[in-house]
């Protein structure tokens, strides 16, 4: 057994298939596409079958009730087997094809009504007070609403006069019937574009205020500003999506669906022995902060400086970050050589300070009173060095042959056990010649197992096959 709904429907349906709709004449108004009640009630007996007129009458009133059909000129009034002229609402404004009506739709509903001509479009009493309550509900997306709305509107001028008409008359039955709950604050008292549309002369000061608003307008482009975060939020996340082990099964496996933990151990083992996978690699492209908070990635960097004679920039920001986490007992000690080599005139490995940061960072050591005071004064110059690292020696790296080179063996060799320094110069699980050269000594501050110098060339070799050895020149 059907629901009365539907039944409805299906003698709507009936109804609309049988009605002759055409332009009658009320006064001397053309009403278009329009049917009088006994009409419809002719074509309700002919069609619902029902036992007499009163049946036919009272589904008639039932199609009127539930929005299948409208009165034309009076509104709100029962229906009348008389001249009254109604009209038959199209499919798409039946109950069944909107059962939940969102409340933007309403919202662009009566915005649209406001962009149009006050007198034949007008918001009534009770739509003014739906309007107040969703300005003040759907504020953070009403540039949505307006557009759209705008939208809407040029789409509709572009239609017949006649069809521009019907559909108003559709939808305005629409949410007569369907329309949200009232209530809220009063946003229309002062409509601030109806206003600015009135004054049809502008003086001269009101001509300034305005040059004044799009000055300011253009200043501002809060526009631009919304766009520009937006598509630097789009590039974050793009970047650093491969890298997320919610969106990319991770090699081992994910932590977070199972019971291995050598995931999370896997970025910081300082194993001579690890390689750098290809995805490690990739890491060190995306910032100078994911490069340097790799043990592997600083010692790549420090070859990449030592090639271009700033080694010691990294060096500097290295015994800063011992500095910090130092024992109380050290902090002195480690200070005093941090000084001494990197920041006093005439040191070994002179960092390239300004003066102004000098005399500040020099300043701050000569102040500190104890060793938490100590532990932080060379903020001045380890957050100029970083910088300076950041923006001029970086960009660089990452175009340098050195990182490419290192990219490219992890992408041949990464799942080989051969320590990651043998595997990138292609020596296999030889062992490395010994050096006639004295090595560094051991207590340098800021330094860690120093690279092959073969990374500190911008001409690396090509890598060659296994068992392949090259002339020498």
């Amino acid at each position: 057994m059907m629901p009365p709904l539907t039944k409805i429907e299906v003698l709507a349906k009936r109804v609309m298939e049988g009605a002759q709709l055409k332009t009658h004449k009320y006064f001397r108004i053309a009403v278009p596409h329009a049917i009088t009640g006994q009409q419809l009630i002719a074509l309700v007996l002919e069609r619902g079958a029902p036992d007499d007129e009163a049946e036919a009458s009272h589904l008639a009133s039932l199609l009127l009730h539930h929005g299948y059909m409208f009165p034309v000129i009076e509104h709100g009034q029962p229906f009348k087997d008389d001249g009254t002229l109604y009209r038959l609402q199209r499919p798409y404004f039946w109950p069944s094809q909107a059962e939940l009506v969102p409340d933007v739709e309403y919202a662009i509903y009566l915005n649209k009504r406001l962009l149009r001509n006050e007198q034949k479009h007008g918001l009534e009493e009770d739509e003014v007070e739906s309007f107040n309550r969703l300005a003040d509900v759907l504020a953070h997306m009403w540039a949505f609403i307006v557009q759209q709305s705008e939208l809407q509107l040029k789409q509709q001028k572009e239609k017949k006069k006649v069809d521009k008409v019907v559909f108003d008359s559709e939808e305005r039955a629409f949410w007569k019937i369907r329309k949200p709950s009232r209530g809220g604050p009063n946003f229309l008292e002062d409509p601030y574009m109806k206003i600015e549309k009135k004054i049809r002369r502008q003086n001269a000061q009101g001509y300034r205020c305005l040059m004044d608003r799009l000055r300011f307008a253009i200043k501002t482009k809060p526009w631009l500003k919304a766009l520009k975060a937006s598509d630097t939020m789009v590039t974050w996340v793009d970047q650093r999506a491969e890298f997320d082990p919610f969106l990319h099964p991770p090699q081992p496996s994910n932590p977070w669906i199972s019971d291995e933990a050598s995931f999370w151990n896997q970025p910081t083992d300082t194993s001579s022995a690890e390689i750098p996978t290809e995805k490690r690699v990739k890491r060190w492209g995306l910032s100078v902060q994911e490069l340097v908070k790799d043990p592997i990635g600083r010692q790549v960097l420090e070859t990449f400086l030592e090639s271009e004679f700033s080694s010691e920039n990294i060096r500097f920001w290295i015994a800063i970050q011992d500095l910090k986490y130092a024992p109380n007992e050290q902090i002195y000690e480690k200070a005093g050589r941090i000084r001494e080599e990197f920041l006093a005139q005439g040191a070994p490995a002179q960092v390239n300070v300004d003066s102004r940061t000098l005399d500040m960072t020099l300043d701050c050591i000569a102040k500190a009173k104890d060793a938490s005071q100590m532990r932080f004064a060379f903020y001045n110059s380890e957050e100029h060095v970083f910088t300076l690292m950041a923006k001029d020696s970086y960009p660089r790296f990452v175009r340098s042959q050195i990182y490419k080179a290192v990219l490219t063996a992890a992408q041949q060799h990464g799942t080989k056990r051969l320590g990651w320094r043998n595997f990138v110069f292609n020596m296999g699980t030889t062992k490395k010649p010994t050096s006639s050269k004295p090595s560094k000594p051991q207590d340098s501050i800021g330094t860690s197992q120093a690279l092959p110098k073969q990374l500190s060339s911008d001409s690396l070799p090509v890598r060659q096959a296994h068992g392949v050895k090259t002339d020498p020149e």
